[in-house]
């Protein structure tokens, strides 16, 4: 009897060290699988994204390399989405600037699920007409927010020294960003790249604008817009501080504010080539 009851004391003993150590290794052994659901949640966002995003918002996902089914390079039509202002900290300024109250990973769902009414982006969640599954929607939400890092989100990005006036701007010394004169047909496909022609349609159909003022007039418009202020100046100052006019176009809908409806970082984006400030001011206003 003594025999047994030591035996049983002794399994008894190591069967409470084998559970004791499984539950020291639980939180590891948890946090292992966690990272590796993760890990196969973006890795399936990304080539649903490839597959499907990338035409409009690039292979980086930088809305700068945009090819069509065929492999030829065409204009990026959606935003930047691997972009300080989208996926940096835990309310990034385009959730600001859409006047969205809630998380950014609902923000990046929602718009997925949904698409942008009035601009070509789709909605993609069979809930509301759209080809992907709801985990499949939150499974591309996940890669784009992969994009936050610390490389990315070290600091704010620091905009060109865009001067106020237009003037100035265009006599600057800008040899180093390729041309100095505007290209008004590159400016034609940075209205595209860029996603001016979403809100406000093509400048050769009036009435195709979604949500801003239609452009096709703005050469003639603009320098009735602000006291003072040419045409050229109007759209250069509208583009780099969309809040500080609103256009009587938008005293009511949905691009009335402030804040304007009007993407909020087009002079960071810009920062990096100048010359695409000039090229637009070209194709809209003519310089």
């Amino acid at each position: 009897m003594q025999v047994k009851v030591v035996i049983g004391t002794i399994a008894f003993m190591l069967t409470m060290i084998v559970l004791g150590y499984a539950a020291l290794r639980e939180p590891e052994r948890l946090e292992h699988f966690t990272g590796a659901r993760e890990g196969r949640t973006i890795e399936t966002g990304a080539n649903i994204y490839f597959n499907n995003c990338a035409t409009c918002h690039g292979m980086e996902a930088k809305a700068e390399e945009c090819y069509d089914a065929a492999g030829n390079s065409i204009t990026c039509q959606g935003l930047p989405l691997n972009n300080y202002f989208l996926v940096c900290g835990d309310a990034p300024a385009r959730l600001e600037q859409t006047r969205f109250e809630g998380t950014k990973e609902q923000f990046v769902e929602r718009t997925i699920a949904a698409g942008r009414s009035g601009t070509v982006m789709p909605p993609w969640s069979s809930t509301y007409g759209g080809p992907m599954r709801d985990d499949q929607v939150k499974n591309v939400a996940a890669f784009v927010l992969n994009f936050e890092n610390e490389e990315l989100c070290a600091q704010e990005p620091v905009s060109f020294p865009w001067p106020d006036s237009v003037d100035d701007f265009l006599s600057m010394d800008m040899s180093e960003f390729t041309a100095v004169s505007g290209d008004a047909e590159n400016g034609a496909a940075l209205y595209q790249s860029y996603g001016c022609n979403s809100c406000h349609g093509d400048v050769a159909e009036a009435g195709s604008n979604q949500i801003g003022p239609w452009l096709g007039d703005i050469a003639t418009v603009g320098a009735t817009r602000v006291e003072g202020q040419t045409a050229l100046q109007y759209v250069y100052h509208s583009i780099l501080y969309p809040n500080d006019f609103i256009a009587p176009d938008c005293a009511a809908g949905p691009c009335a504010g402030p804040p304007s409806a009007m993407a909020q970082d087009l002079a960071f984006r810009m920062s990096a080539s100048p010359q695409d400030m000039v090229d637009i001011l070209a194709y809209l206003v003519g310089n």
